[in-house]
């Protein structure tokens, strides 16, 4: 086969895709609790390690309000938000990789297997009222960076970005203070594509700061399109647009 043909089989393969996505997310997202949260990190995590455990506790303190949690249903900090909010208030949009096999799996209303990170990204950052994010590596860092992007280009409304940091881990502390210096102060990005990240050091100061944003009311995204029934997403503020390069 060429290479224009390989194109051709997989942009196929992905508009099928997008129809069975479309198809699973109607159907999950009708038994949704009272708000939704999407949560990334490292699929290294394990059990007994900071960031594992607060995971866990971040999902068992999101069911205990019937918050729903969805994540890319791997193993590491995946795993254990699902052990901490239960099967009923869990979703997972899974990607098929070596080695990153999940411990548990949801059953086919609450999870999902897509053949390609953008359509997994987009499934996990769309119409949420929150996104959680605790330390993690080159996979969680692309997912930040993409949703912040989006945000700032008004393709994702401005829902807060929490970021989990376990005591004794400095991760975004360093993540923060590298973006000011480095790319803020130097005229490379608007410091209010910022405003809305926020670290928490406890899962009590989290969900103080998710409760405290406007749950997300608006119709659900087109896939394709990035726009809602009722006309573009709500905007980030307007000195962000355009200032990501």
């Amino acid at each position: 086969m060429t290479e224009q043909g390989r194109l051709v089989t997989a942009l196929r393969s992905i508009a099928a895709e997008v129809e069975t996505a479309q198809a699973w997310n109607t159907t999950s997202r009708a038994m949704v609790g009272e708000r939704i949260v999407t949560v990334f990190g490292s699929a290294r995590g394990k059990r007994g390690q900071p960031s594992y455990e607060l995971a866990r506790e971040l999902g068992t303190a999101l069911a205990e309000r019937g918050w729903t949690a969805v994540t890319g249903g791997g193993p590491g900090i995946m795993q254990a938000v699902r052990d901490g909010s239960g099967d009923t208030l869990s979703r997972a949009v899974r990607i098929e990789i070596p080695g990153e096999e999940p411990e548990t799996e949801l059953d086919s209303t609450r999870s999902i297997i897509v053949g390609t990170f953008a359509l997994r990204k987009l499934l996990l950052t769309h119409d949420i009222d929150a996104l959680f994010v605790l330390p993690g590596g080159l996979g969680t860092f692309d997912e930040l960076f993409e949703v912040l992007t989006h945000q700032v280009l008004d393709r994702l409304h401005p829902f807060p970005v929490i970021l989990m940091q376990p005591e004794g881990i400095h991760i975004w502390d360093a993540w923060l203070r590298f973006m000011d210096e480095h790319v803020v102060r130097p005229g490379l990005l608007d410091a209010s594509a910022l405003s809305h990240v926020v670290i928490a050091k406890n899962v009590e100061d989290a969900l103080a700061l998710a409760e405290s944003a406007t749950p997300w009311t608006g119709a659900a995204d087109d896939a394709l399109t990035g726009r809602t029934e009722e006309g573009p997403q709500a905007a980030v503020p307007a000195a962000a647009a355009g200032q990501v390069s």
